[in-house]
């Protein structure tokens, strides 16, 4: 089996989530963050022959990018997976962790009717990133009413906190007014454009408007929707 490019990226980006994984067998990929508040799922070009789990990620990652051109041999024994050259002159014997000591999705979110729907660019997103990073604030604040939706970075424990604001242009809003919350550093999403959608559930869904991945997280409890 080859690894793509882009299901590699995928791969690094679910390590940010998890730093461990488990694979099932076709071409759909899933992680799940150990606190069980960020989920994400892509589909991938490759078809997975096999279970099997990976306690490090990122080092397994870092092995496949030892070659140019590698290739994902499964031996029979199941207890590992061979990782070559394309001449498989050169490999690395890497072996699987048991499933039981990883943490992985059970069984997939049936996400509710959405109350809010949004698109979010790539570019609005980086923004949103750089202005917390850059006044040193972690939650992101969706607030809507019947006539704008914002959305704005700030440090909801200040009430002098400098705060960034993004006004969206197309929405769809049928909560009326609504105060949706995250912490920044659940919205680790590769980066793409989004369709947002927002329940009074608590819970989010951001799907990919370019690749196969999709992220459901949980909003935090101080969120409100009339």
């Amino acid at each position: 089996m080859n690894l793509s490019t882009e299901t590699a990226n995928i791969l690094k980006n679910f390590a940010t989530i998890n730093p461990n994984i488990v694979m099932q067998p076709g071409s759909e990929i899933k992680t799940i963050s150990e606190a069980k508040n960020i989920l994400a799922k892509a589909s991938i070009r490759e078809q997975i022959p096999v279970e099997f789990g990976i306690y490090d990620l990122n080092e397994f990652l870092n092995v496949v990018q030892l070659f140019d051109e590698p290739v994902l041999l499964f031996p029979e024994e199941g207890k590992s997976v061979r990782i070559a050259d394309a001449s498989k002159k050169q490999q690395v014997t890497y072996y699987f962790s048991d499933k039981s000591i990883l943490t992985s999705p059970q069984k997939d979110i049936s996400m509710p009717v959405s109350d809010v729907e949004f698109i979010i660019t790539n570019e609005q997103m980086s923004s949103l990133r750089r202005a917390a990073s850059t006044l040193g604030v972690s939650d992101v604040v969706i607030t809507g009413s019947d006539s704008n939706i914002t959305i704005s970075v700030k440090d909801l424990k200040d009430p002098t906190s400098n705060q960034f604001d993004l006004e969206m242009k197309d929405y769809t809003n049928n909560a009326g007014e609504f105060t949706a919350i995250f912490n920044i550093a659940n919205l680790k999403f590769i980066q793409s454009e989004y369709r947002v959608e927002l329940t009074s559930n608590l819970i989010s869904h951001f799907s990919s408007t370019t690749l196969p991945v999709e992220y459901w997280v949980a909003l935090e409890k101080s969120s409100t929707f009339n």
